[in-house]
């Protein structure tokens, strides 16, 4: 349509989590009429903004752009200068006069995104804690890692109303809702769209923490899916084991519906460990104090398995890490996690299929935004999900430094620039190349249990003094109890090693384990409290931590 020479145009603006709204003008039209049109229609005031196409890519406001196209309007955070930061932080105080992010759970990886929200994206930050998350996980933030919050809101189940009233009160704007931990990804659906922010949504909720559900909705899309049962019942295990194929060689997983890392999964050889692995699961809680409502009985999935942890915006999704399990039997757990390496795209022929596949999961599981962290293994018929974790890569987050050394970003940094800087998200690439060094990550394992009495010094100083060490992150002290290592949550800590030669980095890995296998020396509690007690009977003090063999 036009008006005599002008023509008609439409623009269809996104803004949050508020119905799309149209824009209309006739083409010549001033920018500044258009600009205060954008205002309006956004309830912007007079806030800086930014158009973005989905994924990010600013587009200027111009009267000749195409009619009919379907932009994003992004407020542009307020930030606090880097001097404010400094000043606030050395008083322990937020910094005044800036935009928050609500972080949920911000534990373990959680705290490291918190605490580069305040220091590197220079705002202020709102702590929620969900209802699921246990009092004895608060504490679970790395050394250097604290934050002064500018508030923190306690949820409570079935209140969602009264969050956000709380959040509300605090009385600063919210850039961003963010997930820290697997605890908090539910209710990060909930609250993200009920304060009207960039936001995943609650309508396919229950795929992004159910592990049976998830691999129900991947199994519709037609993509690879490994065959499972949900057992509720005895009865429920036995239907499974009696559909499983004669084979020369049985072999299935059991594990919690709704668990996190390697905690309560079983690799059963045969049906008898089947059943016994659901007697064990069942009506328990796991390591993030969630019950074990049915437990998963799966396919055992022979390949080699990756982690493939994406940030995505707008639906469009960004693979800013691949990284290599190193997976071996150990204590007679058969999935003790030894490492990982960070692998580029072009390491093996298969992997750009996999981030594809990976993709493509994220699309049926509708997850438009935010961090993933997916487990995949290579089968003979491809890539095969084995979870998709709605948060980003736990373990503390002591990878997102060696991500950031040999590529320049990691899911931390780009998770804050896909929620608040959409031109450097976009800027990012679909997939991870061009490495500047190498890294592997080694675990520390166990293979004693009780009161820890020695970390040997002679190893230690080896391990440190390995060309590839960068830093290390111990979590046993001597004079404390100690486990043998059985899966995730048992490791006693993990090392990470970076080079710009892949051989020597990798010689360095296979040395460290050499010299993990009698790191620990450790005697039974009873015997330790005989040897310990003084002559009135008070224990004696235990070993401060910091004397342990430390490093930055």
């Amino acid at each position: 349509m036009t008006n005599g020479t002008n023509a008609r145009k439409t623009l269809m603006l996104r803004s949050g989590a508020a119905p799309p709204r149209c824009l209309c003008w006739y083409d010549p039209t001033p920018v500044s009429s258009l600009d205060q049109m954008v205002r309006r229609c956004c309830a912007l005031g007079e806030d800086d903004y930014l158009l973005c196409e989905d994924g990010g890519l600013p587009v200027a406001l111009s009267s000749s752009m195409p009619s009919g196209i379907v932009l994003h309007v992004e407020r542009v955070p307020q930030a606090a200068s880097v001097e404010a930061v400094a000043a606030a932080a050395a008083s322990n105080l937020p910094a005044p006069s800036a935009d928050a992010v609500v972080v949920i759970d911000p534990i373990s990886t959680g705290a490291v995104l918190a605490h580069a929200a305040v220091h590197q994206a220079r705002l202020r930050a709102i702590c929620v804690w969900s209802e699921v998350v246990p009092i004895e996980l608060r504490a679970f933030v790395a050394k250097g890692l604290g934050v002064t919050y500018s508030g923190v809101v306690q949820h409570e189940k079935g209140e969602l109303l009264k969050t956000v009233a709380k959040v509300r009160a605090v009385g600063i704007r919210v850039a961003a809702v963010m997930v820290g931990c697997e605890t908090g990804v539910l209710l990060g659906d909930q609250l993200s769209e009920a304060l009207g922010c960039r936001t995943n949504g609650t309508a396919k909720s229950p795929l992004r923490r159910n592990k049976f559900s998830q691999m129900e909705a991947v199994r519709a899309a037609k993509l690879n899916a490994c065959g499972q049962e949900l057992a509720h019942s005895k009865a429920d295990v036995e239907a499974f084991l009696a559909s499983q194929k004669p084979a020369t060689a049985f072999k299935a997983v059991v594990k919690p519906v709704e668990g996190a890392g390697s905690d309560g999964v079983f690799i059963c050889d045969s049906p008898a460990q089947v059943r016994s692995a659901f007697s064990a699961l069942e009506g328990t809680k796991n390591v993030l104090g969630l019950d074990n409502y049915a437990v998963l009985l799966q396919e055992f999935l022979k390949g080699e398995e990756y982690v493939v942890d994406t940030v995505s915006r707008d639906g469009v999704h960004k693979c800013v890490a691949i990284w290599k399990y190193d997976k071996r039997i150990f204590n007679g757990a058969p999935v003790v996690y030894f490492g990982m390496r960070l692998l580029p795209v072009d390491a093996e022929p298969e992997l750009k299929q996999m981030v594809q596949y990976t993709f493509d999961v994220l699309d049926a599981l509708d997850i438009k935004h935010g961090a993933m962290h997916s487990e995949i293994k290579l089968e003979e018929r491809g890539p095969v999900l084995v979870e998709v974790n709605c948060r980003l890569h736990g373990g503390e987050g002591t990878w997102a430094p060696m991500a950031e050394r040999c590529i320049g970003y990691s899911a931390v940094t780009a998770m804050l620039d896909a929620y608040l800087d959409p031109a450097a998200f976009a800027a990012l690439p679909s997939m991870p190349g061009h490495f500047r060094a190498h890294a592997m990550e080694a675990k520390l394992r166990s293979a004693v249990e009780g009161i820890l009495t020695q970390i040997d010094e002679t190893r230690w100083a080896e391990i440190t003094s390995l060309s590839s060490f960068v830093s290390a992150m111990v979590t046993v002290a001597e004079g404390k109890p100690i486990s043998k290592t059985v899966d995730a949550v048992t490791a006693s800590g993990n090392i990470n090693l970076v080079n710009t030669d892949k051989v020597q980095l990798e010689a360095d890995y296979q040395r460290l384990h050499e010299l993990v296998d009698g790191l620990f020396t450790a005697v039974p509690e009873s015997s330790y409290r005989k040897t310990h007690m003084s002559p009135r009977g008070a224990a004696r003090p235990s070993v401060d931590p910091a004397e342990l063999p430390q490093s930055a």
